[in-house]
């Protein structure tokens, strides 16, 4: 993936992100049909993971911590990530 590739990526799993009302959050599984639905065809589940784990070191997305099956990892957006969102439709 580009640079523009990836920027492109990293703010369409914050709007899908912030589109999810629960505390659940989303796997990296739904957020790679939903990046494919929109037509990043080149993205697979690591660059998903990778853009996810960047976007939680900037503390605008976070793990949530699941007590059952914590193997399959799902992440939320935070309050600094829709404040992000919010300063980019400005």
């Amino acid at each position: 993936m580009n640079p523009a590739d990836r920027e492109h990526l990293r703010l369409s799993l914050l709007r899908f992100l912030a589109e999810n009302p629960t505390r659940w959050g989303f796997n990296a599984a739904l957020l790679l049909q939903m990046a494919r639905n929109e037509g990043q065809r080149a993205a697979n589940r690591e660059d998903i993971v990778a853009e996810l784990e960047y976007l939680a070191d900037k503390k605008l997305v976070a793990p949530v911590q699941k007590q059952i099956s914590p193997e399959n990892r799902a992440w939320r957006i935070t309050a600094e990530g829709r404040d992000h969102l919010a300063q980019i439709a400005e």
